[in-house]
């Protein structure tokens, strides 16, 4: 399913007045698309590589201009700034009338777990299949995490974190590992840090250890 498929589904006069969440593979161009056959008068649109929190402050003035039909403020980025989305919370969950508010983002996880307890969450993301982690987490031992992670700090910049962030995940949960909610979390804030340009080896360092001493948990229960 195309991104321009999948926005075609939104329907501003749905039974949700806040508007909603939409999980799209490329955020910016669906909402784009999606604007460009509405009538502008009755829509805004806020894109942004990044949601800013000068964008964020835009956003609220536009809701706050009186409109006589239903304005639906549309907003896509690729990443969103942790202040821009704090400075937003207050206007999801409080609207003015006759405003609803759509937000296009590639993963839940780059929003705020506030923001998404305010909207609805709809997935149009086209399923990738994503490839192992690079360390077999079967073995791992704090040897191989300090060797794998001397390599990983030598990459000056890693265009695919993001990917190993959740193909960590998905490894840990093939071998048995089950992670509570807090733990689950953890895994959530990697990909926040991630856009936040965090480095690489020290999100990994996190992962890893807190993937080692599930481990240690799982075995010290089995031979009690």
């Amino acid at each position: 399913m195309r991104d321009s498929n999948a926005i075609s589904t939104l329907n501003p006069s749905s039974d949700s007045k806040l508007g909603r969440i939409l999980l799209v593979n490329h955020p910016i161009s669906a909402a784009s698309e999606y604007y460009e056959k509405q009538n502008p008068q009755n829509y805004r649109l806020f894109c942004a590589e990044e949601l800013n929190i000068e964008i964020s402050r835009a956003i609220i003035d536009e809701s706050y201009i009186a409109s006589e039909e239903t304005k639906t403020i549309l907003i896509a980025a690729n990443s969103f700034n942790v202040y821009a989305q704090n400075a937003l919370l207050k206007i999801l969950e409080e609207p003015p009338n006759s405003v609803l508010f759509v937000l296009y983002a590639r993963m839940k996880s780059l929003l705020l777990p506030t923001i998404r307890s305010r909207l609805p969450i709809l997935n149009h993301t086209n399923k990738q299949k994503l490839p192992p982690f690079d360390l077999d987490i079967r073995t791992i031992n704090l040897e191989k995490i300090y060797l794998f992670l001397k390599e990983k700090q030598k990459e000056m910049n890693s265009t695919t974190l993001k990917t190993e962030i959740q193909s960590l995940y998905l490894d840990a949960l093939k071998i048995g590992l089950h992670f509570n909610i807090k733990e689950t979390e953890m895994f959530e804030r990697a990909l926040i840090w991630e856009e936040q340009h965090e480095k690489s080896h020290y999100i990994l360092l996190v992962l890893l250890l807190l993937i080692l001493r599930k481990k240690k948990q799982n075995f010290a229960r089995q031979n009690f």
